[in-house]
């Protein structure tokens, strides 16, 4: 399980992205995971809101599973195995007239 908690402007109320962090841990050394479609500008020390640069605070705090990464799974043909054809090495070449 982990802690995620939405960023939000104390001006503006725009959610500006999430911090994410794993249980037990404290939400200040979490990771910020900004919005769709925010860019926030690179800045040193506290977080700002993405809008009009306020100052922010964690609301909204909840626990969430991790995502699972997506697995695809190919299905098998019927029929013939493929052909596994060898390496071509450089020794092997044909020079044609």
């Amino acid at each position: 399980m982990q802690l995620v908690a939405d960023v939000k402007c104390y001006y503006c109320g725009f959610v500006s992205g999430e911090m994410v962090s794993a249980d037990g841990q404290s939400l200040k050394n979490g990771t910020f995971r900004p919005a769709l479609g925010v860019k926030m500008p690179v800045t040193r020390g506290a977080l700002r809101c993405a809008r009009c640069g306020g100052p922010v605070f964690m609301d909204d705090v909840r626990t969430e599973r991790p995502v699972p990464t997506a697995t695809t799974f190919e299905r098998e043909r019927p029929g013939r195995p493929r052909r596994v054809r060898p390496p071509a090495s450089e020794d092997s070449e044909v020079i044609r007239a």
